[in-house]
């Protein structure tokens, strides 16, 4: 992990832990309040119930009465007990014994003892029990910690669009300053490529011209790529049927300058009427990407292959070389990864290729060795 990353990181765990600090500590008081709170009506309610078994009893003890019906309560149980603690009459789910004054037996059920006067039972005092109900708390903390989750959440979209606000528009300012800058180079470059031509014709033998017409067209090869990185997004390349075999010629065709001028002989298996359904601006990518860092890396005086053929259910694109091959070839496609810095370029030439060809389910395989050279075979399923 680089160091920008690690850095940004610890400062989002930095900035999360101080937000569960901010939540944590008024939330544990107000659960705290709010357990007393439930509590204190549990207890007080138990004394009300409790006071009035007492009171029933008492009224039977001076009345003549044979019958007692001990109360009964969907909400509270209880029981009576003598002095020596031993119970007279229970509706308990368990016996208690040494009852304090009002305890807690569990996190489920308040328990109350209640002295009871001289009555009829010679009961000494009542225990009444009660559950706690905490579904309301639970209830109440989970709302909260959404209506905090949302304005958090609200309040971080806000400050980075607020804070991100000044960067969308400078991308956008460069964005539309590249095309602009782009739209009035490629007029200049077509003129220039015309009058090179024109003095490739007359001055045929003249190796200035050569080099000039050479570079040229390296530039148009990274105008080119710069044009589709930056228009992407936003243009649609529809599949059309195209010529593979007559498309493949038309490019070696356009690098024959770079060839000759680095003496690069090209041994041409190209097949035949090879038809493939597939957007002609991508495909020209694939393949001038692929074939001008053939010649960029080939040693001067070697051969370039080219290989075009249908097997089977597909179409295989090869193009090999014997250049000073690739260090490694897990990197190559990663966007401004640049295998030899000397030789130029921005690095998207290949990552280009890889977006397409995962676009459009094609195969990549890269075959290298030092010194020896590379091969890219590109299968393009039918």
């Amino acid at each position: 992990m680089d160091k920008p990353t690690l850095s940004i990181n610890r400062h989002l765990a930095f900035q999360i832990f101080i937000l569960i600090l901010i939540v944590a500590i008024p939330m544990h008081f107000f659960i705290n309040s709010e357990l007393e709170n439930i509590h204190y009506k549990d207890e007080k309610a138990l004394k009300e119930y409790a006071q009035r078994v007492a009171n029933k009893i008492y009224r039977f003890s001076n009345s003549n009465d044979r019958e007692f019906y001990y109360p009964r309560s969907n909400i509270f149980k209880s029981a009576i007990y003598n002095n020596l603690d031993k119970p007279i009459f229970s509706l308990l789910d368990k016996p208690i014994t040494n009852a304090k004054n009002s305890i807690q037996i569990s996190d489920s059920t308040t328990y109350l003892k209640y002295p009871l006067k001289k009555n009829i039972f010679n009961a000494s005092y009542i225990v009444v029990a009660k559950s706690v109900n905490y579904s309301l708390l639970i209830i109440n903390v989970i709302a909260i910690l959404m209506v905090v989750a949302i304005l958090v959440l609200l309040s971080t979209f806000s400050i980075i669009r607020q804070s991100s606000l000044p960067y969308q528009k400078l991308n956008k300012y460069l964005e539309n300053f590249i095309k602009d800058a782009m739209h009035e180079m490629k007029t200049p470059m077509g003129v220039i490529l015309l009058n090179l031509d024109g003095l490739e014709a007359q001055f045929s033998s003249n190796k200035m011209v050569k080099r000039a017409k050479s570079a040229l067209k390296n530039m148009i090869v990274v105008y080119e790529d710069l044009e589709f990185f930056v228009r992407n997004k936003s243009v649609k390349h529809p599949k059309v049927s195209i010529d593979f075999s007559k498309l493949c010629r038309d490019r070696l065709n356009f690098f024959s300058d770079l060839l000759e001028q680095k003496k690069i002989k090209i041994v041409d298996n190209i097949g035949n009427n090879i038809i493939i359904n597939f957007s002609k601006l991508e495909l020209t990518r694939v393949i001038d990407n692929t074939l001008s860092n053939a010649i960029k890396y080939s040693k001067s005086s070697t051969n370039i292959e080219l290989t075009l053929k249908r097997v089977d259910n597909s179409i295989k694109l090869s193009i090999k070389d014997e250049g000073r091959g690739i260090a490694d070839t897990s990197k190559i496609f990663n966007r401004y990864y640049r295998g030899d810095r000397i030789s130029g370029g921005f690095g998207i030439g290949l990552n280009i290729v890889k977006q397409i060809c995962d676009k459009n389910s094609v195969n990549i395989e890269v075959i290298s060795k030092k010194d020896i050279g590379s091969t890219f075979i590109y299968t393009f399923k039918l």
